[in-house]
């Protein structure tokens, strides 16, 4: 005989999202754009006439964006550990990744800190990602418990259920490829008990994590 949590246990994981699977769509969709100018630069290279400096440059700045992304992908998705991470190498891989953006992150932290820590601020940054899609200018505080993030923006696009995730027990089960860092932040911060805060109205966002 089984109770009422044994058959919620069993009935869960049907109703929620596959996070490894949407990681993965997730991660191809945001390689696109930086790769594909990429492609871009060297067909215009190959039809200029010129010395290919404009072309070059293009090249690199998308090929340093994408490494960067890549970077931050590894804090943010990848496994949380011990090993330190400076704020130099934060704010290089922020300024490299949003450099052709509209979005200014502003890393406010001088400690290194755990990629386990790190790992927590990353994921809260593509959180915010989702609802800046016109760009913002993103603040990143650590104070004595928690990353602080701070959002101003001429508009902000906010799906209150999606944030809501953050809070939740459960997942939704028609979470997106481009939402799973939600999916992924909520359980994880659920599995270290670290509280999760959020206020927005339509051009602010506040996210204590």
């Amino acid at each position: 005989m089984s109770d009422g949590r044994d058959e919620a246990e069993a009935d869960g994981p049907k109703s929620e999202p596959d996070l490894i699977a949407l990681l993965g769509s997730r991660l191809c969709h945001d390689l696109v754009n930086p790769i594909g100018a990429v492609g871009n630069g060297l067909e215009l290279l190959e039809m200029s006439p010129g010395d290919g400096k404009a072309e070059m440059s293009l090249i690199r700045e998308s090929l340093d964006a994408a490494m960067a992304r890549i970077k931050f992908f590894r804090l943010a998705f990848g496994p949380g550990t011990a090993a330190l991470v400076t704020a130099r190498e934060m704010r290089t891989t922020l300024d490299e990744m949003y450099g052709q953006t509209r979005t200014r992150v502003i890393w406010r932290d001088e400690a290194e800190r755990s990629r386990a820590e790190m790992r927590l601020a990353c994921l809260a940054l593509t959180c915010v990602e989702v609802a800046t899609p016109w760009g913002a200018e993103v603040e990143v505080v650590r104070n004595e418990a928690a990353w602080v993030i701070h959002v101003d923006a001429k508009r902000l696009r906010i799906d209150e259920p999606l944030w809501q995730t953050l809070g939740s027990a459960k997942l939704p089960a028609d979470l997106k490829g481009s939402e799973v860092q939600f999916g992924i932040l909520a359980r994880l911060t659920r599995q270290l008990r670290r509280p999760v805060s959020v206020s927005a109205d339509e051009t602010h966002l506040s996210l204590i994590v």
